[in-house]
């Protein structure tokens, strides 16, 4: 009987975990790690890192898999712009957040720089920036910081991020500090946001201290290497957007571009973006159950630009780490911190709210806005510094592939990441970062833990 027969019948009569080890052992004594045999094939969608690393293990195990990416390159959110001075300047994800993690780890094997980045922050408080120190014997300040830091510790009951700052009795007069601070780096804005979900999401961070950037290597050529593999080479398929899935025949699943075309498979990944999903991008059928749809329901996910500004000076405070406004940026941050011998950009994240009021205007609007808000706080010097030449504007929410920022647990979103990322009979599977389990829902490195544990329910699936 021919090895693959073997294996084949092995696999219907007993658990792969009992008897894949010796039987495979048995058939190459040199081989250390038993490779999976399987007729089927494996279509992936989404070529952002938690795609990436799935194609790989699975091609690593020599399974047919193949990756449809409908934008025109990959890394997902995970992307370069350009790099104007002497660091890269990324577009989408640039934090490494924590150093306890495998995205942490797979940043510092590949050799980058990484630097730790302060914490010294400004506040608008009353229409003036100031530190903490200048506000140390504000009693409105030390309460909403307090009620920051307490976060973690929250067991209340489930409310928006806003209505547990007032229900903290935060006054109006700093409010947006705890949207700042707890909200907008989360993808939304604190009249939207779970405080619950916040709160459990920090109980279960095990992923480090610390917030890092990488001085002298792109991230997302970082993951081009790591996964080189499959970027370069014929797994990857750029320019190929899913209408449709067919998943009703129980041999094969059918899969239709919005050319046209069809691509076929026994096992389907989806690593798109939630909003995808929640839009109708791709239709299903039969339709997803409503226990998924229930699930993607009360996970968030909204609109929102990240606006890279240059100047010519740095007129804010070389040892400013973020300055945290109240008026259309919750928060800026200096990109340049700790990695750049001039120091001189702002960066920009607006989030949720503060993002739709934004919908409709051009980005030279946008910019004009905020140097507008910068001048009024520092006395013109905005508007006098500013270089045109280092600055553009990023739209996630305008992306068509990507439609947000990235996911948040909506008041009642407890639970759903773990219901998101249930398979569906064992032959659609769900990962990325809206799948992620362990509080690091958002980041690249639970896109990439995602990918882990959706190629081990693949492997248990096909054995």
């Amino acid at each position: 009987m021919k090895r693959r027969e073997v294996i084949k019948r092995l696999a219907y009569a007993v658990p792969a975990g009992m008897a894949f080890p010796s039987i495979l052992t048995s058939c190459n004594e040199n081989r250390i790690t038993p490779t999976p045999v399987y007729d089927g094939s494996v279509i992936i969608l989404g070529a952002g890192a938690a795609g990436l690393s799935a194609a790989q293990q699975l091609k690593e195990r020599n399974i047919d898999v193949t990756i449809l990416e409908a934008s025109d390159r990959y890394g997902g959110r995970v992307r370069l712009q350009k790099e104007f001075f002497d660091f890269p300047m990324e577009e989408g994800a640039d934090w490494i957040q924590g150093n306890n993690n495998v995205w942490h780890t797979m940043v510092d094997d590949a050799g980058a720089k990484i630097i730790e980045y302060p914490d010294n922050p400004s506040f608008e408080v009353d229409s003036l920036v100031q530190t903490a120190d200048d506000l140390s014997a504000d009693a409105d300040f030390l309460s909403v910081m307090n009620f920051v830091s307490d976060v973690p510790n929250y067991n209340g009951p489930d409310l928006t991020v806003r209505n547990a700052a007032i229900s903290a009795g935060i006054t109006p007069r700093v409010q947006h500090i705890a949207d700042a601070m707890t909200a907008n780096p989360r993808g939304s804005s604190f009249e939207t946001i779970s405080m619950k979900g916040i709160s459990v999401g920090e109980q279960l961070w095990n992923d480090g201290e610390g917030k890092y950037l990488v001085e002298n290597q792109a991230l997302v050529n970082i993951l081009g290497g790591r996964y080189h593999r499959v970027v370069g080479s014929s797994v990857l398929k750029l320019n190929t957007q899913i209408t449709s899935i067919n998943y009703s025949d129980l041999n094969k699943i059918v899969l239709t571009d919005s050319s046209g075309g069809t691509h076929e498979c026994t096992v389907l990944i989806s690593t798109v973006p939630v909003n995808i999903l929640k839009d109708g991008d791709i239709s299903f059928s039969p339709s997803l159950p409503i226990s998924k749809t229930s699930a993607l329901d009360r996970i968030g996910m909204d609109k929102g630009y990240k606006v890279m500004l240059g100047f010519y000076v740095n007129f804010w405070g070389q040892e400013v780490s973020s300055i945290y406004t109240d008026g259309t940026v919750p928060e800026y941050y200096c990109p340049g911190k700790g990695r750049s011998s001039m120091n001189r950009m702002l960066s920009a994240l607006i989030n949720g709210k503060h993002a739709e009021a934004l919908i409709g205007k051009s980005h030279e609007d946008i910019i004009q806005l905020l140097l507008g808000e910068l001048d009024e706080l520092y006395d013109g010097e905005a508007s006098q510094q500013y270089d045109e030449t280092t600055t553009y504007v990023t739209d996630w929410g305008n992306n068509p592939f990507i439609k947000g920022v990235k996911s948040y647990p909506l008041v009642s979103g407890t639970g759903a990441a773990e219901e998101l990322a249930k398979p569906i009979n064992k032959r659609l599977f769900f990962a990325g970062e809206a799948t992620a389990t362990k509080g690091n829902y958002g980041t690249v490195q639970g896109a990439l833990e995602s990918a882990d544990r959706v190629v081990k329910e693949v492997l248990e699936a096909i054995l």
